[in-house]
């Protein structure tokens, strides 16, 4: 599973009310009307700013995940959103552990330590990503900015100071 990650703001003097009620709109319009190879989407809040995480079965969805988020019944919400922020980034996400929890409260980034292979990193978070309600992302290729790896979890955890981890509140929309 995949997941495609929008990272957001809405605009200065924006009506924060009104741009999340155009993403819940928008996140409806994309379920009533799923693009091939789309599993499910949603949007947080995450310290100030919201990320959108668009779960697709594999790279080949993207193409119809991004057709269809600006044609047919989705067109209006999403350019209603679009034209009320201010900035934005993605990046793709692959699972490497566990599944996405959408009631998730917090999102954990961090890097691989210089020196350790990525399965001995997988191996020392086995304690925390062996948890229910725990899944543990990669970005892939290097698609879009840090950090390289996200947990998602429905408390905070304490994770290994070498791996540098950053908690921020994640909120469901």
């Amino acid at each position: 599973m995949l997941a495609y990650v929008f990272s957001h703001r809405p605009a200065e003097g924006a009506d924060v009310a009104r741009y999340e009620a155009g993403l819940k709109r928008f996140h409806f319009a994309l379920a009533a009307h799923p693009p091939a190879g789309f599993n499910s989407s949603g949007s947080y809040r995450v310290d100030g700013g919201y990320a959108d995480w668009y779960l697709v079965e594999n790279s080949a969805a993207l193409d119809a995940l991004n057709d269809a988020a600006v044609t047919g019944a989705r067109a209006r919400p999403h350019d209603e959103v679009a034209l009320a922020a201010a900035a934005g980034s993605g990046k793709l996400m692959s699972l490497v552990s566990g599944a996405l929890d959408p009631l998730a409260g917090f999102e954990i980034g961090f890097s691989k330590p210089a020196g350790m292979s990525y399965a001995d990193l997988v191996s020392a978070l086995l304690p925390w990503t062996g948890r229910a309600g725990v899944s543990l992302w990669k970005r892939m290729m290097v698609l879009g900015p840090p950090p390289e790896f996200c947990l998602l979890a429905r408390s905070e955890l304490d994770l290994p100071a070498v791996i540098q981890p950053e908690t921020r509140s994640r909120q469901p929309i």
